[in-house]
């Protein structure tokens, strides 16, 4: 469904992006690791449309998505979880819902979902009033990943759900994770505990300075012991 192949990507003259070439299939959950300013953030930016890639081709079902606003991309059914949650602070709970709503037009559908968004985090409805700001970081998080699942997205892209949270909340974003991806969903996950991130994943690639240098199953990743050694404490996990 969403291939990259061959793209670059640079801000002014430094490299990000050298060449990179990666897929997600239908129904997958694909997690990308790698130490910070390895490219990871850049490559959903890229996918996204917030960042242009200077060259190689991004399609989307087949059809060419580079040099598209985001906001296009975000109709064709790609959605945009960033890093830092990015609400809209001084917007409401259920504003900031349904702002991830904007391009619907269907109203008994968006109502519908915002009922069910409440239904799955029953602290954003207890706090549907309160401006976002004020939010705890794990509240705000929650916020960021039912706004993406409001526009109704055929692939989400989660940027290190897990930062910053503490170690309770970061098992229950885990999980809604891997309850998006049951509902059928593709999910293309940026996340800098590596363990966790091979664990949840079908297929994970290997980042290092703008270029994949490793890609498999998370298991296979896993069992390496270059990635062991670098990103797992060089420690050994069964698969």
């Amino acid at each position: 469904m969403l291939r990259l192949e061959e793209v670059e990507v640079a801000y002014g003259r430094v490299a990000a992006l050298r060449g990179i070439s990666l897929e997600v299939r239908e129904g997958e959950l694909v997690s990308l690791i790698g130490a910070n300013g390895a490219g990871k953030s850049t490559t959903l930016k890229t996918v996204s449309g917030l960042l242009k890639p200077a060259a190689g081709r991004v399609t989307w079902d087949g059809q060419p998505i580079a040099g598209l606003s985001p906001r296009e991309i975000l109709r064709r059914g790609i959605a945009h979880c960033p890093e830092g949650r990015r609400v809209f602070p001084h917007l409401s709970v259920r504003e900031n819902l349904m702002m991830g709503a904007l391009l619907r037009r269907d109203a008994a559908g968006i109502a519908q979902d915002l009922d069910a968004m409440y239904a799955r985090f029953p602290r954003l409805q207890e706090r549907a009033g309160q401006a976002a700001g004020t939010l705890s970081g794990g509240e705000q998080q929650m916020l960021a990943i039912a706004r993406a699942l409001m526009s109704r997205p055929r692939l989400v892209m989660f940027d290190e759900p897990s930062l910053g949270l503490a170690p309770a909340l970061v098992q229950q974003v885990f999980e809604i994770v891997q309850e998006v991806r049951r509902q059928g969903l593709m999910v293309l996950m940026v996340e800098q505990n590596a363990l966790a991130a091979l664990g949840l994943c079908d297929r994970a690639y290997l980042l290092e300075t703008g270029r994949v240098v490793r890609a498999g199953s998370g298991p296979a990743l896993m069992a390496s012991a270059d990635v062991r050694e670098a990103y797992l404490g060089g420690r050994a996990f069964a698969a």
